[in-house]
């Protein structure tokens, strides 16, 4: 049946009030599809720890969700009980429930852990815990639940997930902490899933014995690839057809922003006015004046569409969210980020493809992605039954969408890895061996000890083989990056000196009976040898092994660099460098403790830091300068890349990672700093105003780093505070 249903009261499920009385006495896993409900699991349980004096940290992934879900907490219980904590708000962070991203929850921890006092918290709610399995993102996840004391309750709420049993059991061994999984198999409202056919009929995608026989003629006869690129199809006509059969709103996930902005072209205008939303538009837009004129509001007024993805200001995204909740939308065109972590459900959701770009190439949709896109589909209380419409093309297989409707959602797997801002963080409060027993707890440890046997295995005969040539080594043989991190230095000091024997410093190689091996004729078959074993060893970080070999290596990085002593403490570089919590800690604050940013003005000190946060390898044309003189950033940029020089050299010749150092990101915070007008900048910089504006935030963030170093820099504390002001203003941050 379509329509919506008739309204009644509210009459929780099952698993709802299951969850509610399990969370009295265990940690609770809740894993439910999406819109079924965790939410309000959440705020049940946060008013029975408000009603006892106790207290509650939400954490959620994004910093819009935590936004909004902070304005439903203080509409549910009060502004002056809830604050927010995201970067780029704080507000209120004595409150007794706290709303905030996993980062600033991590960072806490870190903190507490260091003065040796426990987080001020009685129960933290994990948000999209599914999260845990984020390449990039997930490592924060895990640190918290490694981290979090067992005394403080623990709420995660994911998306269904297969394999919750074992992360349970996870956490029952690093918490010691009693847990229940709670499951809801079935969606709030159900889904039919739809073909689209180029006349403009809709019909049922398949049955219980697969694809439908219409479908199968349809795709055998060639008339699939029809509709060519998904750029090129007509979505107007495909938005009329829906209207004809009463299944809008929908939203179209489409596989770039470029297609999604395209595809408003398309839409035809939709007869009448809308008062509602037009009163509404002229209240949004009277409090961000900076949306005037925007070049999307006539298509979200003339055609109820609207393009919401990445490349966009935030809150046009916020407009486009409430109009869309409101009702007063047909469609909105996104990218398939958006299914990932904003709440606008639809009646119906279109898919053009399946496939996705994975930050590489473009891969097949997992089970796991496009349940999160059909979980968008159907309303509860607002739909009798939800909708997901394929439509055929060049890039679309409506038999793998089939296929991965009904398949389970892949497994959650661990994503932790040591980097510099954790191995500084941790030995704030542990010394390496307390840092080995932190690793082994890992959840990659945990899931890894049966597949690794084969590993361990492989590696175990090569370490031996390594011994066999090197019998008596003064290095340490079962750690091979040690090894081969001697080789290396002693090569390089050798470089620089003729006296041979005044070249060992601090490698154990003085009197070692195998110097002719190591750096004589037969030094490049041993060091393929090592490299060899590195590589196995890479392969293995998922376990203990791993974790704690790689810890070994960026601490020995970071006694090479000077942020670490002979004893494996922080030295006060290391102690004031720990408070940069940012991906490239190191690079600043080598900068910093080199002088680079000596005597810098705000808006320069704002372009220092930029093309520190821009992470991606694309270069961007600078096509003008806002009539500026950039005489003085250059210089700052300069020396910047002149400061940092050695230790970039010396992370490459160590194995790891450093980023392209730009110049059009200072370019654009010095501008932007300096007041040129977003406009001028969006023309003198060929970048989305989405990713300038997050460009402007992630800089923020980064100043407010070099803020929390008041004490031991007071100077370049103060400039930073002030470039902070410079660059949160409008259109980018509103108060």
């Amino acid at each position: 049946m379509i329509g919506v249903p008739e309204p009644g009261p509210f009459v929780p499920d099952p698993f709802q009030l299951t969850a509610l009385e399990l969370i009295i006495d265990y940690d609770v896993l809740v894993s439910a599809p999406t819109g079924s409900g965790k939410t309000w699991i959440a705020t049940q349980t946060i008013h029975s720890y408000l009603a006892k004096g106790q207290r509650v940290w939400y954490a959620s992934p994004l910093k819009a969700l935590s936004n909004s879900i902070y304005n439903q907490f203080c509409h549910e219980f009060g502004p002056n009980v809830c604050g927010i904590l995201t970067g780029d708000r704080k507000e209120n962070p004595d409150a007794p429930i706290i709303v905030g991203t996993t980062e600033i929850l991590r960072n806490q921890l870190y903190d507490a852990m260091h003065h040796a006092v426990s987080i001020r918290t009685d129960l933290v709610i994990l948000d999209e815990a599914h999260y845990l399995s984020d390449p990039e993102r997930g490592v924060v996840w895990e640190e918290v639940l490694i981290y979090l004391p067992s005394r403080v309750r623990l709420l995660l709420l994911s998306a269904t997930i297969t394999n919750a049993d074992e992360v349970c059991e996870w956490l029952m061994t690093i918490r010691r902490a009693l847990n229940r999984v709670v499951l809801a198999e079935g969606r709030p409202v159900p889904l039919e899933m739809l073909f689209f056919f180029p006349d403009g009929l809709i019909a049922p995608l398949g049955g219980k014995r697969g694809l439908s026989s219409k479908v199968k003629k349809f795709l055998s006869a060639g008339e699939g690839k029809k509709f060519g690129r998904p750029e090129k199809i007509d979505f107007g006509e495909i938005i009329k057809c829906l209207r004809k059969f009463n299944l809008l709103p929908a939203i179209f996930f489409l596989k770039s922003r470029a297609d999604c902005d395209r595809a408003l072209k398309t839409c035809n205008s939709v007869h009448g006015p809308n008062d509602l939303l037009a009163e509404d538009l002229k209240t949004f837009v009277k409090d961000y004046p900076h949306l005037v004129g925007h070049r999307q509001i006539r298509p979200l007024v003339e055609s109820r569409v609207a393009s919401h993805h990445g490349g966009q200001l935030p809150y046009w995204k916020v407009l486009v969210e409430k109009t869309m909740n409101r009702g007063y939308l047909d469609a909105i065109f996104s990218t398939s980020t958006v299914a990932a972590g904003v709440n606008f459900p639809a009646r119906t959701v279109v898919l053009v493809q399946s496939d996705r770009f994975n930050g590489r190439e473009f891969a097949n949709l997992t089970a796991t992605e496009l349940h999160q896109m059909i979980g968008r589909a159907g309303r509860r209380g607002k739909d009798y039954i939800g909708f997901a419409l394929v439509v055929p093309g060049s890039y679309q297989d409506p038999g793998l969408i089939y296929e991965l409707k009904d398949s389970p959602p892949e497994p959650i797997l661990s994503q932790i890895h040591i980097n510099f801002s954790m191995t500084l963080n941790l030995l704030l409060s542990h010394t390496p061996v307390e840092v080995k027993g932190l690793v082994e707890r890992s959840f990659a440890s945990f899931q890894k000890k049966e597949s690794e046997i084969l590993y361990r295995r492989r590696y175990a005969r090569m370490l031996k083989d390594l011994k066999k040539a090197l019998p008596r080594a003064k290095c340490d043989i079962l750690d091979p990056y040690e090894v081969l991190e001697n080789i290396e230095k002693l090569s390089e000091l050798r470089k620089k000196t003729v006296q041979y024997e005044n070249v060992f410093n601090d490698a154990p190689c003085q009197a070692c009976g195998h110097l002719n091996t190591c750096q004589g004729k037969a030094r490049k078959s041993l060091r393929k040898q090592l490299r060899e074993i590195c590589s196995m060893s890479d392969q293995m970080t998922g376990t203990d092994g791993g974790l704690w070999l790689s810890f070994k290596r960026h601490l020995r990085f970071l006694k090479e660099t000077g942020f670490v002593d002979d004893l494996d403490r922080l030295t006060s570089d290391g102690f004031w460098a720990s408070k940069l919590r940012v991906d490239q800690p190191l690079l600043i604050a080598e900068a910093i403790r080199k002088g680079a940013f000596d005597h810098v003005l705000p808006e320069e000190m704002a372009g220092g830091l930029a093309p520190f946060v821009w992470d991606r390898t694309q270069d961007v044309d600078l096509r003008s300068r806002g009539g500026l003189d950039m005489t003085e950033l250059e210089n700052v940029f300069d020396r910047v890349n002149d400061q940092i020089k050695g230790i970039r050299k010396l992370k490459k010749r160590r194995g790891f990672s450093s980023p392209l150092i730009l110049f059009w990101p200072a370019a654009a915070l010095f501008m932007w700093a300096k007041g040129v007008s977003w406009e001028q900048i969006l023309d003198a910089i060929s970048v989305d105003e989405g990713d300038l504006a997050s460009l402007v935030l992630r800089t923020a963030d980064h100043l407010r780093q070099v803020v929390n170093l008041k004490e031991t820099h007071p100077r370049l504390a103060a400039v930073a505070e002030e470039a902070i002001q410079l660059i949160l203003r409008e259109p980018v941050y509103l108060e």
